[in-house]
């Protein structure tokens, strides 16, 4: 399969550091973003890990016959956790750092997820925005009991408190999502600091106007990015899209 790909990382307006990671591993079908969390360096130590260790075990488990996409993008993350939590363990400063991750892995004609955490995979087609994941997030827990409405979702002061995360704990139950692809699909992989910015509709006009009428993908990612800027950068935004091309 062939991509039309472009990815930016923006440490936005009022963090340090950045601590979001991600990248686009096209001969392998693979493209990941993974927002880091911990103090110090721990955030940026586990997100960068994650791009390090998921697409080495993904080319591993792919150079064996009948290898299964699902089975292979929830051993690479889990293998991901499993190093980050060591590391944690063995090194005090880097106590408790996890990171989220979702991962996009194509085959032919079709497409796996594999997610952890607030990070979204969204998928387009003209005029038409989809969220394919479920954010593993406390508010996402009580709009879903009813204890919230989706309203008061952006404002309620635990948003940013995730249920999930990679190397947080010893082990991780990777949520799996499929879908079949063809030409022309295009996907979209962000960090919460591009959806707690902007809105599914507005992130819509921005990829209908640059990729659907202008077939600009590089056009789209930079302006999502200077978008949630403008809106007050509040955290690390990260920005991945990319569309099957054949």
């Amino acid at each position: 399969m062939k991509f039309q790909t472009a990815f930016v990382s923006d440490i936005g307006k009022k963090r340090k550091q950045n601590q979001d990671n991600g990248g686009a591993f096209p001969s392998q079908g693979l493209f990941i973003v993974a927002d880091g969390m911990g103090g110090h360096q721990g955030g940026e130590v586990a997100s960068g890990m994650v791009m390090e260790i998921v697409p080495e075990a993904v080319k591993k488990l792919q150079s064996k016959k009948n290898w299964d996409p699902k089975e292979t993008i929830a051993t690479a993350i889990s293998e991901a956790n499993h190093q980050i939590y060591q590391l944690s363990t063995e090194n005090p400063d880097l106590m408790g750092m996890g990171t989220t991750t979702t991962s996009i892995l194509f085959t032919e004609g079709a497409m796996t997820i594999g997610h952890v955490g607030d990070s979204r995979a969204y998928y387009f087609r003209p005029g038409a925005i989809w969220q394919l994941t479920r954010d593993h997030s406390l508010v996402e827990e009580k709009l879903k009991a009813g204890i919230i409405t989706r309203e008061q979702l952006k404002t309620d002061r635990m948003k940013n408190v995730i249920t999930r995360s990679v190397g947080f704990e010893s082990e991780v139950k990777v949520e799996i999502y499929e879908m079949a692809v063809e030409p022309g699909d295009l996907f979209l992989i962000c960090s919460d600091g591009l959806t707690g910015m902007l809105e599914d509709s507005e992130i819509l006009e921005i990829v209908h106007e640059h990729v659907f009428q202008n077939g600009n993908i590089k056009q789209a990612v930079d302006t999502l990015i200077e978008n949630a800027n403008e809106k007050g950068g509040e955290d690390n935004v990260t920005v991945l899209m990319t569309q099957v091309q054949g």
